[in-house]
């Protein structure tokens, strides 16, 4: 099987680096397309939860939305009604991405990030800048792709991937 991006920059380690490592790394490859991560890499159905995911996604109301994400990468928290809640990384610049993962892990009810894993809502991230700003539901007919499963090895990579696509608003067509 061919080596994803994010195999390709974990090759190049030797152990833990610095968020700003990670960042130049990612800069200096040519980094693919987020429908191309979502085609190669492991993708299911549903959302993987205590995990990262990267899927295609086209809102019900895109046309009244100052702006949306085309492809979120996102923290799946719970169900909800006719879909699910999650935590959109895109809506956060680069450096405030790390902080808020780094964040959101002391929240995790365990260290294994699977589909065990969950996060406590009520201990305080709820009312943090960066989880109001994040903080999405996503309705499941309007999931245009599967998901694109980001294990913990690679959600530090995964925050710095250029793969947002912004429609409208100030964000533009990026």
């Amino acid at each position: 099987m061919a080596k994803t991006v994010f195999d390709k920059i974990l090759d190049t380690t030797t152990g833990p680096k610095s968020y700003n490592w990670y960042q130049k790394e990612v800069k200096k490859m040519t980094t693919p397309g987020a429908r191309s991560l979502i085609n190669q890499g492991k993708a299911t159905l549903k959302p993987k939860y205590g995990v990262m995911n990267l899927f295609a996604y086209d809102p019900k109301h895109k046309k009244t939305l100052p702006y949306y994400d085309k492809f979120p990468l996102i923290m799946p928290l719970q169900a909800a009604k006719g879909g699910f809640y999650g935590l959109n990384f895109h809506y956060l610049p680069m450096a405030q991405r790390v902080k808020f993962l780094r964040q959101l892990s002391k929240y995790a009810s365990d260290k294994n990030f699977d589909r065990n894993t969950r996060y406590n809502l009520t201990g305080g991230i709820e009312n943090s800048r960066y989880f109001r700003l994040c903080i999405k539901h996503y309705l499941w007919n309007h999931v245009r792709s599967s998901f694109l499963n980001i294990p913990p090895d690679e959600m530090a990579i995964a925050v710095f991937l250029p793969v947002a696509r912004f429609k409208g608003g100030s964000f533009g067509n990026r």
